[in-house]
């Protein structure tokens, strides 16, 4: 018995200091719990908010969609009715494309046009001044037996035709160095020569000779400068000419053709 309660006078001191651990825990613990309410309390309130906030988000967002789906579906309706319009047009462009092709095949109306189109830039190309002739009348005999052999049809032909008057056009308006073969005093010479418009064709070869293209009786010819004054008019063309200087006074040789009555 003496041994049991001596034990238990031994335990009293754990047991005492346990019991004041307790205590002081729970006096640690009561102290914050106003402090903890009040901090559950605001992160309540705020979770409230932005629960709120999030709703209000999710409201937006549900509003935005459903204003997008109908704007979908406004511009879908939009693109079937134009791919439908496209589609009418398409059909319509094809039909008349079918209509010309079929007329310019058959040519009853382009063929008599076209002839005599080509006949009459023939005749002028034969009576200009001979600059690169014989490239322009082959370009012309290129054109007819294209057309002989169903390369092209009547209208591609006319189309191919204008192609080349504007060429001719274009040529009358401007000035311009080239070479190019020239037939002088029966020889063939290669030549670098200075065109002005198509009315005055200069010529310098390289062994130095100068000259123009004249008409005489009905047709052009190439003759060589007739004296030192117009070899030099001629070189200062052609000086000026690789300066690259087209504007200004020159004096040239008088190698204006007659005037056509």
């Amino acid at each position: 018995m003496f041994a049991a309660t001596r034990r238990f006078q031994g335990l009293l001191p754990v047991v005492f200091g346990c019991l004041v651990l307790a205590i002081g825990a729970h006096k640690a613990h009561s102290q914050p719990a106003d402090e903890l309410a009040t901090r559950l309390a605001t992160l309540r309130t705020e979770v409230e908010g932005l629960s709120e906030r999030l709703a209000e988000s999710k409201n937006d967002s549900r509003n935005e969609l459903q204003s997008l789906a109908r704007q979908k579906s406004d511009l879908q309706l939009e693109l079937d009715r134009e791919e439908v319009r496209l589609a009418k047009l398409r059909s319509v462009l094809q039909e008349k494309k079918t209509r010309i092709d079929e007329s310019a095949e058959r040519g009853d109306d382009l063929a008599p046009i076209l002839e005599g189109a080509i006949k009459g830039m023939r005749a002028y190309v034969e009576q200009s001044m001979p600059f690169r002739r014989a490239e322009r009348l082959g370009e012309l005999d290129k054109l007819e037996e294209q057309r002989r052999s169903g390369v092209l049809t009547y209208g591609k032909a006319l189309v191919r035709l204008w192609s080349f008057v504007e060429d001719e056009l274009r040529m009358s308006r401007e000035s311009a160095s080239f070479q190019q073969t020239i037939a002088l005093d029966g020889e063939e010479k290669l030549a670098q020569v200075v065109r002005v418009g198509m009315v005055m064709l200069f010529f310098q070869t390289s062994d130095g000779r100068t000259g123009y293209s004249k008409f005489e009786g009905n047709t052009w010819s190439f003759v060589g400068a007739k004296s030192s004054e117009e070899q030099k008019q001629i070189a200062h063309i052609f000086d000026s000419f690789k300066k690259q200087i087209r504007v200004g006074l020159f004096r040239v040789p008088n190698a204006l053709p007659p005037v056509q009555k």
